[in-house]
């Protein structure tokens, strides 16, 4: 096996969604059609209103403004992001978990964003939440090679770790530079991201060290059985290779056992 894997980011229509990934794709579609139907006042009752939320005790934005967006844009490349990295973290995390990982996530990124920008701002879209699985992919596949199209044009090759780390690093610039200017809420990116990082570590999966070295976290247990089943770390190489498609019922049967420990 080579140890640093090509892994291009190109839209596969016939490849099955999982579970979680779907739900949340369907949900945030509908919400969009929602919110475009009813108008500003959506935003404001479901959007992340700063000053609101806690002053007019509306508790729930900080999970619904992940379910909607500025526009269509917005939308489609938060969810493009979404389902090219999220289908491989939800195959390691099991549905259940993956699910309430991306909505803690977009929470957490909630708090930062309403802890640093001042009313009348609303705060919305998933992109802290997807900050947060791209930071989970990074950290269970850190030397996956990934195919970026620089202005949809030019083919940079980076591995997970890498990737993860400089678009936190152009967050922080962007935080620096202007901490309370332009639509972007950086802030709401960088928290999603930590949100991720903290909840990989917390779940004992992907830890690895910044600047590079192997991944020391993850799926180690064997099953039990001399050949008769190869071990979850083979079950993710072979994610890693082929997709989650290619993967047998015995094999997605013990994704779904070490995903429950």
């Amino acid at each position: 096996m080579p140890p640093y894997r090509r892994y291009d980011l190109r839209l596969d229509l016939g490849f099955p969604f999982n579970d979680g990934v779907r739900r949340i794709l369907l949900a945030t579609g509908a919400c969009f059609l929602l919110q475009n139907l009813v108008g500003p006042r959506f935003d404001r009752l479901f959007g992340l209103v700063a000053g609101g939320a806690v002053g007019r005790l509306m508790p729930w934005q900080f999970v619904t403004y992940l379910f909607l967006h500025a526009g269509v844009l917005h939308l489609v490349f938060n969810m493009f992001v979404l389902w090219t990295f999220g289908r491989d973290v939800e195959a390691a995390l099991g549905t259940r978990r993956f699910v309430a990982f991306y909505l803690l996530c977009g929470a957490g990124a909630g708090l930062c964003a309403y802890a640093f920008y001042p009313p009348p701002a609303v705060i919305l879209g998933a992109s802290g939440a997807v900050f947060g699985v791209m930071t989970a992919f990074a950290m269970l596949y850190p030397d996956r090679v990934l195919t970026l199209l620089v202005f949809f044009v030019i083919p940079v090759q980076m591995k997970a770790r890498q990737l993860v780390l400089l678009f936190a690093g152009i967050e922080l610039l962007f935080v620096v530079a202007n901490p309370y200017g332009g639509v972007i809420a950086h802030f709401a990116h960088l928290g999603g991201a930590l949100c991720g990082y903290l909840a990989m570590r917390w779940y004992g999966l992907g830890e690895w060290r910044i600047l590079g070295g192997r991944r020391r976290g993850g799926f180690q247990a064997r099953v039990s059985g001399e050949g008769e089943e190869p071990d979850v770390d083979e079950v993710l190489d072979k994610i890693a290779r082929h997709g989650i498609g290619a993967l047998t019922e015995k094999e997605r049967e013990l994704l779904r056992r070490a995903s429950r420990r």
